[in-house]
């Protein structure tokens, strides 16, 4: 069998493409906020690979909290893309039925818990969730990603010492793309993050996250250690954030980027390289597929705008499961508005 590094071609081909169409969609919704149809955004450009290797490593049943820049990540597990649009705009689709800001997904039905705000609230939520699988006898890890900003706060301590006491199977997987906001790493931190979590006796390891191959040899190791039941593992994956922290941010104040979209270094380039190099795709396969993830991607944008708001009404949802007296007087005047 054809082999790109430790993969098939058809594993290959597809990581490719849904790195193309996490590219491809992060793009767009950057657009859709600059003209006003999207509030926010928080980009993921640059760090597709360590997502896609993280979504091709795990199982149906594992639980992921990911963090706000894990689209890459959602389109490996198999989100549509319309369902992440959804939630952008906060329409009536929205799972969440507009009640969270634009790229804090919850994607129940894919095993993701919902994604939140503060860095590194999400971080010992994780033990919580991975000590119940336990106490229940579920099957399945529990992986946790976060960026390089949230190994210096308190949370993220707090749970790795939680998990290591318990030896509870969390893979603590940190995307270091260099910045926190416009905070260099050798600024925010002076310890290597992946040795961190040694004073909590975990091991620890760093990979290339800007490449596929070497970042699914890595993460082996460790999702083979939290499996067997041995406790918890740091993957520290150093990856690169191409842009800025978000669409409120002008990154050209405090950095010049050193990988840009389509470089030599621009990790979907990268792939690109060896897989023409080793003969597995040619030129015209590259340009159908990105052809192809911008018609899917504007194709779903186009649908989701025509689907109306969700209705005031629902506020009072999913609050109290019988409706208080205030409720249902607020709900009269909110009828009575109208």
């Amino acid at each position: 069998m054809s082999m790109v590094g430790n993969l098939s071609n058809e594993q290959a081909l597809i990581a490719y493409k849904n790195a193309v169409r996490a590219r491809t969609l992060d793009i767009k919704i950057i657009n859709a906020q600059r003209q006003g149809i999207i509030g926010f955004h928080v980009p993921a450009q640059g760090q597709e690979m360590i997502q896609i290797a993280i979504g091709m490593m795990a199982e149906k049943e594992d639980l992921i909290f990911s963090y706000y820049r894990d689209l890459a990540l959602y389109l490996q597990r198999g989100v549509p893309v319309g369902d992440i649009f959804d939630q952008m705009l906060g329409n009536s689709s929205d799972l969440q039925k507009g009640r969270q800001m634009p790229d804090h997904f919850s994607f129940s039905e894919y095993n993701f818990s919902t994604v939140q705000s503060p860095v590194g609230s999400h971080i010992p939520l994780t033990v919580g969730a991975a000590y119940a699988m336990r106490y229940n006898k579920k099957k399945g890890i529990v992986i946790v990603t976060f960026g390089d900003g949230a190994t210096s706060t308190s949370d993220f301590h707090a749970a790795l010492n939680f998990a290591s006491v318990y030896n509870l199977g969390v893979l603590f997987i940190c995307e270091n793309n260099g910045f926190a906001i416009s905070m260099p790493v050798s600024k925010q931190t002076k310890a290597d993050i992946y040795k961190k979590g040694s004073a909590y006796g975990i091991p620890g390891k760093r990979v290339d996250g800007n490449d596929l191959i070497a970042s699914l040899a890595g993460l082996q190791e460790a999702f083979d250690y939290v499996r067997s039941g041995k406790g918890p593992y740091l993957v520290e994956a150093v990856t690169y954030r191409i842009g800025p922290h978000s669409t409120s941010d002008d990154p050209k104040k405090y950095r010049v980027d050193e990988i840009t979209d389509g470089s030599d270094k621009d990790p979907i380039r990268r792939l690109e390289n060896l897989m023409l190099k080793m003969g597995v795709v040619d030129s015209n396969f590259i340009q159908t597929t990105k052809i192809e993830a911008k018609q899917e991607v504007d194709k779903a944008l186009d649908e989701r705008m025509n689907i109306p708001p969700t209705e005031p009404s629902s506020i009072f949802d999913d609050v109290y499961e019988k409706p208080t007296w205030i409720q249902e007087e607020e709900r009269r005047d909110l009828d009575a508005s109208d």
